[in-house]
């Protein structure tokens, strides 16, 4: 029997929702939510090709990765964080999901970071999209900044103008009753998978930018991984279990620009970087059955990494 990959890819939702008032509007972005892959395979199957990788993508996520936390640490002349409209997002995001009797979404301290970040960028250079003018996806953002995450995520946004920022929870009600109002973005809030959130608002004069980031976290890294290693470097690929109650028994580095496998999956006891320079995205290879001569897998995405 041929060996077998079966890729399960969640749907983009592409919506995009306006309500009109004087002066008052607010927008909804348009949800993503990322994928994961399963695959089964027979343990004969042939190593994939090494590919070349582009140095300029190094370089562009090693720039991007200064700007995304310089505009957390220390936001544009202007542009503020709604630190208490944060809080309450998350707050009615969660009684959104206990009416269904869904599981509370945790902070996540990097998720609201990378949320942060993309508000302010937003702000800063008066665009409204989830992929940045470079190209960059929530999913780059992500990978970028939260260092020990495995898992899945998903993104809403939201921009009002003319409204109090003051009135904290009124805006937050606004917000998610827009969200909770359009197919995709309830969808996200609702998704019964989704284990953490990260909420990021900032406000620039009279306009205001909400990010919320989902993540399906599978296992933390026990330690952050660093952003930039070197070839012969140990990678320290512990984890702590989370929703997956194993460890993960293999990593593969995948191309972070083309989204495939640059090289054979190694063992999860093998920690020395030996793949060429280039930019990659780790992804973890959980076991989900075992049979006969076959092993299946599920992937999940973890950070980004760059190799010098």
């Amino acid at each position: 029997m041929r060996p077998i990959i079966l890729l399960v890819i969640l749907e983009v939702f592409i919506l995009n929702a306006i309500l009109i008032g004087n002066p008052i509007f607010a927008s909804l972005g348009k949800p993503q939510i990322s994928s994961t892959e399963q695959f089964s395979k027979r343990p004969q199957d042939s190593k994939p090709p090494i590919l070349p990788t582009n140095p300029t993508a190094t370089d562009a996520m090693l720039n991007y990765a200064v700007v995304l936390q310089k505009n957390t640490a220390n936001p544009p002349n202007g542009i503020s964080f709604l630190d208490e409209v944060e809080r309450q997002v998350l707050t009615l995001t969660n009684a959104e999901r206990h009416k269904r009797r869904l599981t509370t979404l945790q902070h996540d301290a990097m998720l609201q970071t990378a949320a942060r970040a993309h508000s302010v960028d937003m702000l800063d250079r008066d665009f409204f999209d989830h992929v940045s003018p470079e190209g960059r996806t929530p999913f780059d953002r992500i990978a970028i900044i939260h260092r020990q995450l495995i898992g899945a995520a998903g993104e809403n946004l939201w921009e009002g103008q003319g409204y109090d920022v003051s009135d904290a929870k009124k805006l937050a009600e606004l917000a998610v009753a827009g969200w909770m109002n359009s197919p995709g973005h309830r969808e996200n809030i609702l998704r019964k998978e989704y284990t953490h959130l990260g909420v990021g608002g900032a406000v620039k004069g009279n306009i205001v930018k909400l990010t919320q980031n989902f993540a399906s976290t599978q296992a933390l890294f026990q330690q952050p991984l660093p952003l930039k290693v070197k070839p012969g470097d140990n990678l320290a690929l512990a984890t702590i279990a989370v929703s997956q109650q194993s460890a993960p028994v293999k990593y593969g580095f995948w191309l972070s620009d083309k989204g495939v496998l640059a090289a054979e999956p190694q063992s999860i006891n093998n920690r020395q970087v030996t793949i060429a320079p280039g930019g990659y995205r780790l992804r973890l290879y959980f076991v989900t059955s075992r049979k006969r001569n076959r092993i299946n897998y599920i992937i999940y995405n973890g950070p980004q990494v760059v190799v010098e």
